[in-house]
């Protein structure tokens, strides 16, 4: 934990510009030693694991530790199991890339599987000891005088989920790892609670219904609900598709689908998997040429491109055909902005199925819900067994913990309008100082590979902790008018992209219009290189000394230390190296006398000028 003041025997008001530095005692120990730093992670989804990786491997003198509100690792794809759930992105390019499962059985994978790659990954990297389930956190205020957070947690049992007990516990840096789509939320429909038939949230899937011979109400057009429909359709006695707004419907399977001839999704073959585990330059090329396509996505978004003309065109075209010819469906589903604007949807055999003898499609606005099904503003009353709101999530970036500042006001009333809402880089707010977070405001979610783009946070992340340590920082925050600028650099690019069109996105905290607060302006790969080294101009520093030089500490060095302690056996010439060609140079001195020809008042040639 964090010292208190009286601990630490320093005036922890004190910073760099402050506090009376001539009184500041003298640290008895090497420049550079670092301080003892505690760091709490909240979520132990993809990225969780992936900064538990990352501090194990690169951090010393660090207490770190994950909270997870559930009582297993994997974050959405342990939440998310509905009929479908799948990844929209080929299962080779949805892996850490130091980590690659030659045993994923298919191009494209379900929420199970990524599942047990997760669990696969954290057994060999020894991950569980990190982890603490069952705890929620639900407040994080900073503590100015401490430099830290002070958390609490509701903490419970497998048994007993129900009973909680309260935890607190502060840390000197706080990163929310919860991710953007974990909390998910019923639609605004008035009656939902009165129904009294099943009702089901996609996020929230219940595994005991059966839904065979049931007339089942699918509310929602996006994601979830282009994979459920399908896959519900078969089983079911009618489904009724509530599709309020047109959405674009990727004739593919995923985002970069297979360039060989066959099924879109083919199983990986067993003689696959083997070369892919005994030739690793194979496997490493293999995966290489399936990212490189990832990320040659970007220009499709830009409105003015070829590749977005092209897809306007062609994705109108095979939604229609898709959909059997039928005019009035393809007039209802096909929308006027941009391929894009919302998030691109893979969806084989959605369409097909929209038009099963099944299959009703709903166009009307839902008036109401009551106790035996849907009625719809034109008065229409559709009797259903089972309701399931595919509805999606809060996508306004506001955290689910009360989470307090600088400011001293939450963040969720800075943030209450999206168009307030204004990060760093993805990576950090203003007046929330040690806050860290994955794939925050403007980070790029769809612009091409997304796992290296977490992996380059984790890196950043512990940059900016290593600082901490190495130089004695209390409190590192970034500034606001570097935030304000970026941010109008941001909506100004934004403009050249479809995701400013006027669709209702969660893009724009499921506006219509204003901020683009969900996408990087720019590629993944952009982005990736503009945060591999961090700007500290971009930040204010806090020390734990009222002099910000205390860091260099006694006079000497670790190394030094460490070779006094040796016995003076360490290397203390590291600096030293040996060339890969020895220079060959004229000689200066010949028998002792110097070699000039034409001294002017100096040295005179022959004669012998060293000291008696």
């Amino acid at each position: 934990m964090v010292p208190h003041a009286e601990e630490s025997g320093n005036d922890l008001h004190s910073s760099s510009n402050g506090g009376n530095v001539m009184d500041d005692v003298i640290r008895e120990e090497p420049v550079y030693a670092r301080k003892k730093i505690d760091v709490v992670c909240v979520g132990a989804g993809v990225s969780g694991l992936a900064a538990a990786i990352q501090v194990q491997q690169s951090m010393s003198d660090c207490e770190f530790d994950i909270y997870e509100k559930n009582g297993d690792l994997g974050g959405t794809w342990l939440e998310n199991r509905y009929p479908g759930c799948a990844c929209d992105v080929p299962a080779h390019a949805y892996a850490y890339t130091f980590e690659p499962n030659p045993d994923y059985s298919r191009y494209y994978i379900g929420s199970v599987e990524i599942h047990n790659y997760l669990k696969a990954v954290a057994k060999k990297h020894g991950l569980e000891k990190y982890i603490k389930y069952y705890h929620k956190l639900v407040s994080a205020v900073w503590n100015e005088y401490r430099g830290t957070w002070e958390l609490e947690f509701q903490v419970s049992t497998p048994d007993l989920p129900q009973q909680t007990k309260l935890l607190r516990r502060e840390c000197a840096v706080l990163i929310n790892a919860c991710g953007l789509l974990n909390n998910w939320k019923w639609p605004s429909i008035p009656g939902l609670k009165d129904y009294g038939g099943q009702l089901t949230h996609s996020a929230s899937w219940g595994q005991n219904y059966d839904y065979t011979g049931k007339r089942v109400a699918v509310i929602g057009s996006g994601s979830s609900a282009i994979q459920i429909v399908p896959e519900l359709q078969p089983a079911v006695k009618h489904l009724h598709a509530f599709i309020r707004s047109p959405t674009w419907i990727a004739p593919s399977q995923g985002f970069v689908d297979p360039k060989s001839e066959g099924p879109l999704n083919f199983f990986y073959t067993e003689a696959d998997k083997k070369r892919f585990r005994e030739d690793p330059d194979y496997f490493l090329s293999y995966r290489k040429n399936m990212e490189s396509d990832m990320n040659r996505t970007f220009d499709t978004f830009l409105k003015d491109s070829e590749k977005q003309k092209g897809a306007y065109v062609e994705f109108a075209k095979m939604m229609k055909n898709r959909l059997g010819g039928d005019e009035e469906l393809a007039k209802l589903l096909t929308p006027k902005w941009g391929v894009g604007c919302r998030r691109l949807t893979p969806g084989q055999n959605f369409l097909e199925t929209l038009v099963k003898e099944n299959v009703t499609v709903i166009r009307d606005e839902i008036d109401r819900i009551e106790a035996r099904g849907i009625v719809t503003a034109d008065g229409t009353s559709h009797q259903v067994d089972a309701i399931i709101c595919a509805t999606g999530f809060d996508t306004t970036y506001k955290p689910r913990f009360k989470l307090v500042g600088r400011r001293h006001a939450p963040l969720s009333d800075l943030w209450a309008d999206t168009n307030d809402i204004e990060a760093y880089l993805a990576l950090a707010i203003p007046d929330f100082p040690n806050y860290f977070m994955f794939l925050g405001p403007n980070a790029p979610i769809s612009n091409g590979t997304l796992i290296p783009v977490l992996e380059k946070q984790c890196e950043y992340m512990v940059q900016m902790i290593r600082k901490m340590q190495r130089e004695h920082i209390k409190a590192v925050c970034v500034k606001r008018d570097v935030t304000r600028q970026l941010n109008a650099r941001h909506q100004q690019f934004l403009r050249r992209m479809v995701f400013s069109d006027n669709c209702r996105s969660w893009y724009k905290g499921g506006r219509s219009d204003g901020k683009v607060i969900g996408i990087w302006p720019g590629s993944s790969l952009h982005y990736y290189e503009t945060i591999s080294e961090p700007r500290y101009e971009d930040y204010e520093f806090v020390y734990d000394s009222g002099n910000m030089w205390n860091f260099l500490g006694n006079g000497w060095t670790q190394l030094e230390k460490n070779d006094a302690e040796n016995g003076g056996k360490n290397d203390l010439a590291f600096y030293l190296t040996k060339p890969n060609e020895v220079l060959r140079a004229p000689e200066s001195y010949v028998c002792g006398q110097m070699d000039i020809t034409d001294a002017q008042g100096g040295f005179k040639e022959g004669s012998d000028h060293r000291a008696d």
